[in-house]
């Protein structure tokens, strides 16, 4: 959305159709679960298509998306054996290349101890390691998922050979969580180490080739403490993730790389009972310190905040409109800003992205979810004018 200019009205209208934010219990050890996002754009302003030509016609590009993706499509499983003691969770994704997202095995020594070992998601603010289904808008925020992906491997140079990567927010290692009955509320923790390089991205020799060959036992690792539902109302937690490897060496045999990345974040909610509101905030910092094209300055510096408020209006509908309707049915209003910025290679130049995304939600006893979610987006470039880029989406939602 251009600020010198009152913006063109965008739209884009996605159909998601998705199952379940529940698991279909085969047994009382076993859950399975499958959904799918299914996205219709309508409109979509894209300006940035505005300068290319055809050739050798020479028509302009068009400026605007409509059409039709697979966003998401995911399977998975949740087996518990012997008295709940032991745990396996896997789930895959099948949208382009199938892959696994989670799959790790759980012992559960005592509510305040249990190990996990295999691939899951790391620590994170709370919004990165809650399900994409359970979100209160339909995307995170920038800085959500930045202090995950930049904590693993993906970079910001094209010439890496981790340029482009996705994390999936996960990667593999070894866990502890817990968590700890205060009395006004519960206190959790959870701390991982791991190879740091993300989601099916292996550490391993010759013997079994992997994506990284060489390793001088350095790792990932990450805790986040979390003081839980104190006094029915407040939910106060942050989180710290180091990840440093010298000199190790790709599947390639030939190519050396340094991986040295650090973020943190604290993030907070507080439900005001009785009136349906609840209030959120995140604060977060990160570094890319790989020197890759070794000059001595840190290759990316990164911060971010978001805030927002939801209100649930039932216990106000139900008061003008007593019914047993607002029992199955809920709605929602929401309101969120988020902030991102970011300097290359401490070049003295900052990129600002700014974004106001306002939601109305809309549930069915569980089993359907509606999200409506306009989205208002200003970017501040040196190199780049503010370019007309906002959003309106519409998310369905089926659950069984």
């Amino acid at each position: 959305m251009g600020t010198a200019s009152i913006p063109r009205l965008s739209a884009l209208l996605a159909v998601l159709l998705a199952a379940p934010a529940q698991a279909y219990d085969v047994s009382e050890d076993l859950r399975v679960f499958g959904y799918a996002q299914l996205w219709f754009t309508a409109y979509e302003q894209m300006e940035e298509a505005e300068e290319l030509h055809q050739f050798p016609s020479g028509d302009d590009a068009a400026t605007e998306t409509t059409g039709f993706s697979l966003y998401r499509a995911r399977v998975g499983a949740d087996l518990h054996l012997l008295d709940r003691r032991l745990e396996l969770n896997t789930q895959v994704r099948l949208e382009k290349n199938a892959s696994l997202l989670d799959c790790y095995l759980g012992v559960h020594f005592a509510p305040w101890l249990s190990l996990y070992f295999g691939q899951f998601k790391i620590p994170a603010p709370a919004e990165a390691l809650a399900s994409s289904r359970d979100l209160d808008f339909i995307f995170r925020p920038d800085i959500t998922e930045y202090l995950v992906d930049f904590s693993l491997s993906r970079t910001t140079y094209p010439s890496s050979l981790f340029y482009g990567v996705y994390n999936y927010l996960r990667d593999f290692g070894v866990g502890l969580k817990g968590e700890v009955d205060l009395g006004p509320g519960r206190l959790r923790y959870f701390f991982m180490a791991s190879n740091g390089l993300g989601a099916n991205l292996y550490i391993s020799g010759r013997a079994s080739p992997g994506y990284i060959l060489t390793n001088p036992g350095q790792f990932f690792t990450g805790l986040r403490v979390e003081a839980k539902d104190f006094f029915g109302m407040i939910t106060v937690g942050g989180h710290l993730n180091y990840n440093w490897h010298d000199n190790m060496v790709f599947n390639s045999g030939r190519k050396v790389f340094d991986l040295k990345r650090i973020a943190y974040s604290t993030d907070a909610t507080v439900r005001i009972p009785e009136t349906g509101i609840r209030l959120g905030g995140l604060y977060g910092e990160g570094e890319i310190r790989d020197d890759y094209d070794d000059d001595d300055r840190t290759d990316l510096i990164y911060s971010g905040w978001e805030c927002r408020l939801l209100w649930r209006l039932n216990d106000l509908l139900a008061r003008l409109l007593p019914s047993p309707f607002w029992e199955q049915h809920a709605f929602e209003l929401g309101a969120r800003f988020d902030y991102y910025v970011r300097e290359w290679n401490q070049a003295g130049e900052q990129v600002v992205l700014k974004n106001w995304t306002f939601g109305l939600n809309y549930f069915f006893d569980r089993h359907l979810k509606v999200q409506l979610n306009y989205v208002v987006k200003f970017t501040e470039d040196p190199s780049l004018y503010d370019l007309d880029d906002d959003i309106l989406l519409l998310s369905v939602q089926g659950m069984i």
